[in-house]
């Protein structure tokens, strides 16, 4: 293609970011030498008293805190994009017409649309893996969400039954659920018991909007003059979040994360399915907004191959890769990535069902 070179290429994908996800921020980038995440997870912050011991005598010792190792393979996450032979011929009329124009922009924003296309379907997957655990404790590929089944990839962080809860009364039943005098306490309360003290509370877009709409949450954020004149309406985040932090002694500075996403997936029969990855009527607390890693290793993609006139630019832990065919002609595309966000502080959060009076997202 004119105008298209790994000198181009580079410029122009190096200019892409991952601003439209939320993993970057809540998972981390780490690479790694293997095809494999490996993190240690321990019960800290539990403050075990001392003993009082006649002088003299022998120190008690203490069981030290078990520490449970979580692991997996990392998976190759890849997707691509062809220009056919229609595609390519109007391509070719561009170039006809630019001839005499120095100015190329609009060929290589032709090429670009497929690079952009993948780099955003790598990020995609790894958004859409990374909300699924959070919210539901466990990923599983299926040919729901999957064009291929490798449930080899399957992960469940085994988060005890008793961090896993319903609410006092349902908010999807209608208005007279008690998130504040109930439902909240009680997570703070089996965070103690662990030893966090949850400073975050995560649910999606329309979780947020049913637990606001509690006639609770609305009576509580609402001013005097609203309660006295029966004006209230469900408040937004800031007031939500106001109301928390002004009583501190008890929710402990607890504040609102709302994921705002939009994710499609296309199965195997090539129907597509768009929603936001973070499970509906689910709240997550946490001690941290940093839950973990997203641990990345280089594709084997990306070496150079003797005899290969591929173009090839990696930028972070997606590699951008294109390359032609002669019969049929076509222009192919690609985004590969070996990826997985892996969540550290599952066994200390706490996940609670909002629509049901005990957890069964099983």
């Amino acid at each position: 293609m004119i105008g298209l070179n790994e000198k181009d290429m580079s410029a122009v994908i190096h200019n892409y970011d991952l601003k439209d996800f939320y993993y970057p921020t809540l998972f981390p980038l780490k690479e790694t030498n293997f095809l494999t995440w490996k993190m240690l997870e321990a019960q800290s912050g539990l403050k075990i008293a001392a003993d009082l011991v006649a002088r003299g005598a022998s120190i008690p010792r203490k069981t030290r805190e078990a520490i449970a190792r979580v692991q997996g393979d990392i998976p190759k996450i890849s997707i691509s994009r062809v220009k056919d032979e229609d595609e390519l011929t109007e391509y070719d009329i561009m170039v006809a017409m630019a001839s005499n124009n120095p100015d190329l922009k609009a060929l290589v924003e032709f090429w670009a649309e497929d690079t952009k296309f993948c780099w955003d379907g790598v990020g995609a997957r790894i958004e859409w893996i990374a909300l699924q655990e959070i919210s539901l404790g466990k990923v599983t590929f299926t040919n729901s969400n999957n064009a291929s089944v490798v449930t080899e990839y399957n992960v469940d962080y085994l988060i005890p039954s008793a961090q896993k809860l319903g609410v006092n009364t349902s908010y999807a039943a209608g208005t007279s659920g008690k998130p504040f005098t109930k439902d909240i306490p009680a997570a703070i309360a089996v965070g103690k018991t662990v030893g966090a003290v949850y400073k975050y509370l995560f649910m999606n877009v329309d979780t947020f909007n049913e637990f606001a709409s509690q006639d609770e949450v609305i009576k509580r954020c609402a001013t005097y003059v609203q309660n006295a004149t029966n004006s209230a309406d469900a408040p937004d985040l800031a007031t939500v979040n106001a109301y928390l932090a002004k009583r501190k002694e008890t929710f402990k500075g607890l504040q609102i994360v709302v994921i705002d996403q939009s994710i499609t997936i296309e199965k195997a029969d090539g129907t597509r399915v768009e929603g936001n990855p973070f499970a509906d009527h689910v709240m997550m607390f946490s001690e941290s907004k940093v839950l973990g890693n997203t641990w990345w290793k280089r594709p084997i993609d990306a070496k150079k191959i003797a005899g290969s006139v591929a173009e090839k630019v990696m930028h972070g832990h997606t590699l951008i890769k294109k390359y032609s065919e002669e019969s049929p002609v076509s222009e192919i595309t690609e985004g590969i990535a070996n990826a997985f966000p892996a969540w550290n502080l599952s066994g200390r959060s706490v996940l609670m069902q909002t629509n049901s009076t005990s957890w069964n997202l099983n």
